[in-house]
């Protein structure tokens, strides 16, 4: 009975939160430092191989080098798998060509390291256990060290979705205003990514990586399409088919975005008047949850001792 209360103990699954949230801090620390060296070395090393080559171009590294020596063990080799995880990790906000490796590996180390830390810290805090109880306890271990990672991926998900879905109509009236004073579709892009890095960063960045894509050439279809994949929002998704209707009919991008804006502010009406709605059940279901166990306790609690009491002390009376 004390193993299985210091099992669901609040301090034990404290510690293992802390001890995920310093081995994260750690691991992205000792990432952006080694990133940073790697991509000064080839900004220093590009000239001169540039002179050896005889005036010939590098050849460009399209993936990042981290990990490397470690690729086949901690990468899956399923593409579709892969593309999968790169997929949700580029909705967290992970963009590094080494992000699906360095995911895998997390992994990995989190399990063997929570393995081992229950293998080495029960014995000494709960002391001698039987054999498959501590087995259960330390492949218990393995499992939350196994899923911290892809829970904290998709904790960033919901949280970078929230965030958008609370700025884009906002955004869309800004959008809206620099189409009407004129600009075209890039010019209102790249203004919007300037302003709103101050107020909402995900859709800051999300904008800027859609108008470094449209300046780089790539084609528009494509780069709407990438745009609604990278959050994943159903506002969004219907915002990026009325951008790609009116670029392919010859709509007015102007004319399109304020008939969406309009229904973008009757949706946001509507949420907010289901969630209005919706309180006072939650606060029927909360006041019974929290009010009605106590009650029935006071009352019934002293008339079912007085009956143990009568069972069992009576008759030894």
């Amino acid at each position: 009975m004390g193993s299985l209360n210091f099992i669901t103990s609040p301090y034990l699954l404290a510690s293992f939160g802390m001890l995920f949230v310093a081995i994260v801090i750690l691991v992205v620390a000792a990432n952006g430092i080694i990133a940073d060296r790697r991509r000064l070395a080839r900004r220093l090393e590009a000239p001169q191989q540039y002179h050896a080559r005889g005036g010939v171009a590098p050849k460009i590294a399209l993936d990042d080098d981290i990990l490397q020596k470690f690729a086949r063990f901690v990468t899956p080799t399923d593409d579709k798998e892969t593309a999968q995880t790169r997929l949700r990790l580029i909705r967290a906000g992970f963009r590094l060509p080494s992000a699906v490796r360095i995911f895998h590996l997390s992994r990995a180390v989190f399990s063997v390291t929570y393995a081992l830390l229950g293998a080495i810290i029960l014995p000494i805090l709960v002391g001698s256990l039987p054999l498959p109880i501590l087995v259960l306890l330390i492949l218990f271990s393995f499992i939350i060290g196994f899923l911290l990672p892809s829970l904290w991926i998709d904790f960033l998900i919901s949280r970078r979705k929230q965030m958008a879905e609370e700025g884009f109509p906002d955004t869309l009236d800004l959008l809206l205003v620099c189409i009407e004073a004129g600009q075209g579709f890039d010019q209102a892009a790249r203004r919007i990514a300037r302003e709103l890095k101050g107020h909402n960063k995900v859709l800051a960045e999300e904008f800027s990586i859609m108008n470094d894509e449209l300046w780089a050439g790539k084609d528009r279809v494509a780069v709407f399409r990438d745009f609604s994949q990278r959050l994943a929002l159903d506002d969004i998704t219907a915002f990026v088919t009325v951008l790609r209707q009116s670029d392919e009919f010859g709509v007015s991008v102007a004319e399109a975005i304020r008939v969406y804006a309009a229904d973008m502010r009757h949706k946001r009406v509507m949420r907010a008047e289901e969630k209005a709605n919706m309180m006072p059940l939650k606060l029927a279901l909360a006041s019974m949850f929290f009010t009605v166990p106590p009650t029935m306790l006071i009352m019934v609690g002293p008339s079912l001792l007085m009956i143990l009491r009568a069972f069992t002390g009576g008759h030894g009376g």
